[in-house]
């Protein structure tokens, strides 16, 4: 927790005016609390409803126009981490959360908090520490799959795995296997080109709803684990990264028939274009704000005029401490 703190403070204090600011969950204020098993950070952050994982769940088939409003926002929030000196390093469904643009709206999606006294069996003794209710989550399961894109609010969470860009010595980094990137699973050196994979894997999913490298790690090595990664990306990507008849062929395969046929080849270069196997050879987030099946039909003037404010870099000097440090937070009992 105390890293995700650093990150996110790092960013506040960011002087950066990007656009992908917004796609970012940002810190809107902490405390530590005094409970039964000791002393806990608490970061207050905006409510969200959703996330990618829950929004995939059901196979809601999305198309074009949906994947492409939804890539360029992550990839505008990307392009913000990236020019903050922050490799996310845990870009999955999970960490891509949703609310609705409309705040006044945000009481009827919730259902009523209900406490759930706990109870011990009999036998078992009472531990102290535990927690004496549990409280669900409110979120109705669902709530948002057949929202437009244009009504959700979109951003970037879970930083707490963050990496600086200007740190050349990192550890391995805590990107979940089925996103780990050629050179992770390799154990070689690594930088901000993960996250380009990871984008890649991601917007895949959303596309598809279906994982892109499905691996079985049930009661399995991980040398086995990285054999079959390493095998999977060889029958759908192609280890040179050249061969995008393989990719296409599999991916036209797997999207839902309201994608829209005449975005499935244009599409499939775009998501090639993360997926190199090669990181000198995986395009920039810049880039992909200027590619062709991105920009071409985009359906918002204001994403894509924040795309242009961003690919014109027409969003002024960094002018913030590049390290991650901590303040004191304030203790609430």
């Amino acid at each position: 927790m105390n890293k995700k703190l650093e990150v996110l403070q790092h960013l506040s204090s960011s002087s950066l005016l990007h656009p992908g600011r917004k796609y970012v969950m940002e810190l809107l204020d902490y405390f530590q609390h005094n409970g039964p098993n000791g002393t806990h950070l608490c970061l207050v952050l905006p409510v969200m409803l959703s996330d990618g994982r829950e929004m995939t769940v059901r196979g809601q088939p999305r198309d074009a126009a949906y994947i492409k409003n939804l890539s360029a926002e992550i990839i505008l929030g990307l392009d913000f981490l990236h020019e903050s000196n922050v490799i996310h390093c845990d870009l999955q469904l999970a960490n891509i959360l949703f609310s609705l643009a409309a705040s006044s709206d945000l009481d009827i999606q919730l259902q009523q908090p209900e406490f759930c006294p706990v109870k011990w069996l009999e036998g078992i003794a009472v531990d102290e520490s535990a927690p004496k209710y549990l409280l669900p989550s409110q979120r109705f399961r669902g709530a948002l799959d057949k929202e437009e894109i244009s009504s959700l609010v979109v951003k970037i969470g879970d930083l707490g795995g963050g990496k600086s860009i200007l740190n050349p010595v990192r550890e391995q980094p805590i990107t979940p296997r089925a996103f780990r990137a050629p050179e992770l699973i390799r154990r070689e050196n690594w930088d901000a080109s993960i996250d380009i994979w990871c984008l890649g894997c991601l917007i895949f999913e959303f596309a598809t709803n279906e994982s892109l490298f499905t691996l079985n790690t049930f009661g399995v090595t991980i040398e086995d684990v990285n054999e079959e990664h390493k095998s999977l990306i060889n029958d759908r990507i192609g280890n040179d990264g050249r061969d995008c008849g393989v990719f296409l062929d599999y991916l036209e395969q797997q999207l839902p028939s309201t994608f829209g046929e005449q975005d499935i080849q244009p599409f499939a270069a775009f998501l090639r274009s993360m997926l190199q196997t090669n990181p000198r050879q995986r395009i920039s987030t810049a880039q992909l704000l200027r590619h062709s099946w991105l920009v071409e039909g985009l359906r918002s003037d204001t994403l894509s005029s924040e795309i242009s404010r961003t690919i014109n870099k027409d969003v002024g000097p960094l002018e913030h401490s590049t390290s991650f440090l901590p303040q004191k937070p304030e203790v609430v009992p």
